[in-house]
């Protein structure tokens, strides 16, 4: 029992510090067309690490929306990418090559696990910026969920607006 409340006092406030919503996580200088272009740019990279041979056909979202990153205004832009795949892919040939494509990236990390029947890889990088690679077989595609840097939005944009 001990060693159980040593644990938990030990390992559970590690695992919440990755959590930590504080300004310190805001990149300050980042513009949001800047954050929007480079959260994109990182959509398309994982998109042409998939097989061509495999891919069917890629849609970009055009435009995104705002989630908050901190307690104190931080704000993410969140965008979209899904590429159709042909029938039958497995997650081994679609994902594999997006988790190697990142292994090197400076500044980014990448992990892959399955959640509800879909093999997902997460690649994560500075401000906490992140993009979540989901391949589910039962829909022949590949959706990305992307999540810019933490940046400020400039005067005029509102939190609820798209873009």
């Amino acid at each position: 029992m001990k060693i159980a409340r040593i644990g938990l006092t030990v390992i559970l406030p590690l695992s919440l510090s990755g959590c930590f919503i504080g300004a310190n996580n805001v990149d300050e200088d980042l513009s949001l067309p800047d954050a929007k272009a480079r959260t994109q740019a990182v959509e398309r990279q994982i998109a042409d690490a998939l097989p061509g041979d495999l891919v069917v056909s890629i849609d970009q979202n055009e435009t995104g929306s705002f989630l908050s990153c901190t307690s104190d205004g931080g704000e993410q832009w969140a965008g979209g990418l899904t590429a159709r795949v042909q029938a039958g892919a497995s997650a081994e040939q679609l994902l594999e090559p997006v988790s190697k494509e990142f292994e090197a990236e400076k500044d980014m990390s990448s992990q892959r696990w399955q959640r509800d029947g879909d093999d997902i890889v997460e690649i994560v990088g500075l401000h906490q910026s992140s993009w979540i690679v989901r391949y589910a077989p039962d829909r022949e595609e590949v959706h990305v969920s992307s999540f810019s840097p933490c940046i400020r939005l400039p005067e005029g944009v509102w939190r609820g607006d798209t873009y």
